[in-house]
């Protein structure tokens, strides 16, 4: 039996250590499972002591900033100001102390999904160990995690299932910076990972990838399909599509999809419902708060004024 089935989530342990309160939204990966939740914790004293079957990495949004974290009796930190990064091993046995309610975003992070980093992009057969790290300050994760729960909170909260290029996406990028700066791997191996500058797809390559994208928008497109149709790994197809075109495959998809909305929008009358599930978006509220943080405007007044 895989060991990791017979270990608590992480979504699971947090839920049953929030004393009755429920997250305020959860985000689902591509196969039902939680990737990622953001909560109120109430003023409590917890602890952990059973390895879970995810990492947590925690973002401090907002509220009481005493927030301790005790490790084998020996407290690590007594205070986390808003807008800092704490890394909670899977392993680890800690005990938390909060002295009032704090608001928090997680992500949840399967050893597989480092494991398979490693396989792809260091020259080594170990999965990466990610630092513990308590209330850091990592202008590149507060940046992260600002846009995660904006485009999380776009999809509407709890039980909404983000685009799955965007989830893949992100994760992808989290786990190259967490183990380029606050892993075990060796400062060489570091140095190469930081100082390889993205070589851009090669126009043949990008041609092929943009054809694939465009043929069909509206379809769920998974970045391993677009990193197979060009031989590399994900994160190396991430770097180079930046490369090639100064934006991400996520917001390139984005861009795509608002292109046939507006064109749907000027030249037809369809349905908001119809438009944003023919664009690729899963639904009309979704739509309609990506629209209006492109456009400035809602998709009906857009329409009403192109008439």
């Amino acid at each position: 039996m895989d060991r990791q089935l017979t270990e608590p989530s992480a979504f699971s342990h947090f839920l049953s250590t929030n004393y009755s309160a429920e997250p305020d939204y959860v985000v689902h990966g591509p196969g039902g499972d939680v990737i990622a939740a953001k909560w109120h914790r109430p003023a409590s004293r917890t602890a952990k002591q059973v390895v879970l079957a995810q990492d947590t990495v925690m973002y401090h949004v907002g509220g009481s900033t005493s927030v301790a974290k005790f490790v084998d009796g020996r407290c690590i930190g007594t205070r986390t100001q808003h807008g800092s990064v704490t890394f909670s091993p899977r392993d680890e046995p800690s005990e938390w102390v909060r002295d009032g309610v704090c608001e928090v975003m997680h992500v949840y992070i399967a050893p597989s999904l480092k494991k398979r980093y490693a396989d792809e992009n260091l020259a080594c057969s170990a999965a990466p160990e990610i630092d513990p790290m308590f209330a850091v300050h990592d202008p590149w994760l507060q940046g992260y995690f600002m846009m995660l729960q904006s485009e999380f909170e776009t999809f509407g909260g709890s039980g909404k299932y983000p685009d799955a290029l965007l989830l893949t996406q992100s994760m992808e990028l989290l786990i190259r910076h967490l183990v380029c700066w606050h892993s075990n791997v060796s400062r060489s191996g570091r140095k190469r990972l930081v100082a390889a500058a993205p070589r851009p797809l090669a126009p043949r390559h990008l041609r092929r990838v943009l054809a694939y994208i465009d043929a069909d928008v509206g379809r769920d497109i998974a970045l391993a399909d677009l990193a197979q149709l060009v031989g590399i790994s994900k994160n190396h197809f991430i770097r180079g599509f930046r490369a090639a075109t100064q934006r991400t495959p996520y917001a390139y998809l984005v861009e795509r999809r608002l292109a046939r909305a507006v064109d749907a929008l000027r030249h037809s009358t369809m349905s908001l419902e119809r438009i944003a599930r023919d664009s690729g978006f899963r639904s009309a509220p979704g739509f309609s708060n990506v629209f209006k943080k492109h456009y400035g405007m809602s998709p009906s007044k857009f329409r009403a004024r192109s008439h």
